[in-house]
């Protein structure tokens, strides 16, 4: 490998070309790969090998042709800048691997982050990536070349070979208040500006969340990562915050237009939910109602736009998918008549199925007749609540809901009936009651 002087593999013997012992060891090394071994290591047989590695070199195999196994060779890594952002890859084949992650790279804890497995047979080298993010505040992290992982047991051949981690340059990081974006450059089709210029309106928008729990805040307020990930939904809710890389370029490209991106407010108000606090859940009968009706209180309160996509009823009755742009409390529109559950073809309808937005245009109802403070009110008492799980599991949808509107009436002191019609509620109930 030929070794970029300004970017250094921070990696010894990432070629395996000196000496590696295979006796199992109990602990990572700094600048020296151990067989740390693993769970039924007894199936494993690990070698160096001769000839058989990247243009007939040496390389490190894990062999295990009988029974699944997960056993890995790891390397402590110190010096590491903490919080700096790290990328490990490798070259790998494998052969007959089945079952379970295959070869992999990772960290050396549990659930720790893992790259792509690499399952089945592969003459050729195959290029495995690790991207690192969590560098602990020692700079210190144990690096590991594994075949099977947690949960997840292999058996087949796997062979390692130039094994390389260096600073992470091919990064995109801009960081505002509450949030750090760090994507890819490649994904990102605007200025550093407009990103700053986005980033400060979703610090706009957190402040919001924690006005409306009145100074609770998620991970205890610390900058939360907007990270570009390879996964298998538009986008997951937490610390980072992970946004599927085949959304970001074409998310970005809205900005220019004023958008101020629904998705992630979406997600940012997941991070709010009642986990912030070990609160109970016993009231939150569906998360994804709860992110969009803190979405909607920040919408109204900045007068903020977003672009997202509409159902819209055509004079014949038929509904025709459009893009359309809401600013402010006009998103209203979209859960009253502008989805597939949506108020006027859901609740008002009369019809008993999936009424997620339904749902969360009554709420937002309420909120015009009697406040925001009556949500406020309401959410700092279900907040201050310790979370039972015992009494959370034996309850359908409909009873969590029912619980709800025992604070929403306690609060607003007015019987249910007058935040719902009877014909709503039986409606509502009719459907929640068939979901657990």
């Amino acid at each position: 490998m030929e070794e970029d002087k300004t970017n250094p593999s921070l990696i010894v013997n990432g070629d395996m070309e000196d000496d590696i012992s295979m006796d199992l060891s109990t602990i990572a090394v700094s600048g020296v790969w151990s067989y740390i071994g693993g769970w039924n290591a007894k199936a494993a047989i690990v070698e160096q090998k001769e000839n058989s590695g990247v243009n007939n070199s040496r390389c490190l195999a894990i062999i295990a042709l009988d029974e699944d196994t997960d056993v890995m060779f790891a390397q402590k890594v110190t010096g590491l800048k903490s919080g700096g952002y790290y990328k490990a890859s490798a070259k790998v084949k494998t052969d007959m691997i089945d079952g379970g992650m295959g070869a992999n790279l990772c960290l050396d804890y549990l659930w720790a982050p893992t790259s792509g497995a690499l399952t089945g047979s592969h003459s050729k080298w195959q290029d495995l990536v690790l991207e690192i993010d969590d560098v602990p505040e020692n700079g210190e992290i144990i690096l590991c070349l594994r075949l099977g992982n947690t949960a997840a047991a292999s058996r087949g051949l796997a062979y390692f070979d130039d094994v390389v981690l260096k600073e992470n340059q091919d990064l995109y990081i801009r960081t505002s208040k509450h949030f750090r974006l760090v994507v890819s450059q490649d994904l990102v089709p605007i200025s550093d500006q407009l990103v700053d210029e986005w980033l400060a309106n979703m610090d706009d928008v957190y402040e919001c969340y924690k006005e409306l729990f009145r100074g609770k805040v998620p991970f205890d307020g610390k900058i939360i990562s907007i990270r570009s990930k390879e996964i298998d939904a538009w986008a997951y809710a937490g610390n980072p915050i992970q946004w599927n890389k085949n959304y970001i370029y074409e998310s970005l490209q809205t900005i220019r237009r004023g958008d101020w991106c629904f998705g992630i407010m979406h997600e940012i108000g997941h991070n709010f939910a009642p986990y912030i606090s070990s609160a109970t859940y016993a009231w939150n009968w569906n998360e994804e109602i709860f992110a969009n009706f803190r979405m909607f209180y920040a919408l109204e309160k900045l007068n903020a736009k977003v672009i997202t996509t509409a159902s819209v009823v055509q004079a014949d009755g038929s509904f025709e998918s459009q893009e359309k742009t809401y600013t402010g409390s006009e998103l209203l529109q979209l859960y009253k008549s502008e989805t597939d559950n949506c108020y006027d073809r859901t609740i008002g309808a009369g019809r008993a199925v999936e009424m997620g937005n339904a749902l969360c245009y009554c709420l937002i109802r309420i909120k015009e007749t009697y406040g925001w403070e009556l949500y406020q009110d309401v959410f700092e008492e279900l907040y201050s609540i310790p979370r039972n799980e015992e009494q959370e599991k034996n309850m359908n949808q409909w009873q969590k809901f029912e619980y709800f509107l025992s604070f929403l009436t306690k609060h607003a002191k007015v019987d249910t009936n007058e935040l719902f019609s009877k014909q709503e509620l039986q409606v509502i109930k009719s459907y929640l009651s068939t979901q657990q």
